[in-house]
């Protein structure tokens, strides 16, 4: 049996008892979490915890078994909250850099790029941007708002997946990151715990993609493919041509209207699986398929570890 092991480290403190720990990642959300909670008998025991960390603080967590550990969050403290039986940790990744003010602008025509960098000046000079967007802003506001705030308007406006990794603010669109990368392979009768899998066949699917252009004059063309009423996909692209939009739109419900499984599964800490990654996922009874990872959940602590992945759309 594997024997877990763990490292937390917040600021220059090393977390020594841990009651639970649950890290959040997506590339639905705009920034990944975790939640540190420290058992009330340890903390009734070193009263000078709250002491010797605070917000703020740098945040590393490291998880493994049989003294391997690896990596699995790095952020920093955002909030601190105490009851009779725990100590509760929340932390947030790097984009916890972006919850300053910045000053009150109107952005008119311009990319999302010149908007971004104009931004993390104002926060820090050195942060670099790494952006595969060509995406134009007709308009933006920025009045009473934190960098976060303007991070928020964009991720709901093109649905970017937005990280930071180091001193690099990354903005890629979903599914373009990661997926080349070896898949780690899940296998429904050996190395997974649990599933909410479903298997869809693609005879069976209704799915609607729409394809939006927004042109420099504020106005918004759209295309639409696919089953009225089915689940709604939705694409922005820059300077297509109406046949243009409709042949992505076309590209768009095939890459979404395919047979295989749909939900998420519960697998140990290995093999190791990030959000923006893919898994080879084998059943009995059904063909090996290659799926995105939209988000990862782990729960390390006293009753064990296991993580949550959840499945995007089939690759092959």
């Amino acid at each position: 049996m594997f024997r877990l092991c763990w490292h937390i480290r917040i600021g220059n403190y090393s977390v020594k008892t841990l009651k639970e720990l649950k890290i959040t990642t997506s590339v639905l959300n705009l920034s990944d979490t975790a939640v540190i909670a420290m058992p009330g008998k340890y903390i009734n025991k070193w009263k000078g915890v709250e002491d010797k960390i605070r917000v703020g603080d740098e945040v590393e967590v490291k998880l493994g078994y049989d003294d391997v550990i690896e990596t699995e969050f790095k952020g920093y403290l955002k909030r601190i909250s105490r009851d009779n039986n725990s100590l509760t940790l929340e932390c947030e990744d790097a984009l916890y850099l972006m919850r300053k003010s910045v000053k009150d602008k109107e952005y008119k025509n311009v990319t999302l790029k010149s908007v971004l960098a104009d931004m993390v000046r104002q926060i820090d000079p050195y942060i670099t941007i790494t952006c595969d967007y060509d995406y134009k802003i007709a308009k933006l506001i920025v009045f009473h708002n934190t960098a976060m705030d303007v991070l928020n308007k964009i991720h709901e406006e093109c649905k970017a997946n937005i990280y930071f990794e180091g001193k690099t603010l990354h903005i890629h669109p979903v599914y373009s990151e990661r997926a080349d990368e070896k898949a780690a392979l899940f296998d429904t009768s050996v190395n997974v715990q649990a599933n909410e899998l479903k298997w869809i066949d693609k005879a069976d699917k209704k799915v609607l993609v729409e394809v939006s252009f927004n042109k420099p004059n504020g106005e918004v063309e759209k295309e639409t493919y696919g089953t009225e009423g089915g689940e709604k996909i939705t694409k922005r692209v820059s300077g297509l041509d109406a046949k243009s939009r409709r042949a992505a739109a076309e590209n768009e419900y095939n890459l979404w209207n395919y047979s295989g499984f749909e939900g998420n599964f519960t697998a140990w800490l290995i093999p190791r699986v990030k959000a923006g990654g893919s898994v080879v996922l084998r059943d009995q009874e059904k063909t090996d398929g290659k799926y995105y990872v939209t988000g990862v959940e782990v729960e390390f602590g006293q009753n064990g570890a296991k993580r949550k992945i959840s499945l995007g759309r089939k690759l092959r």
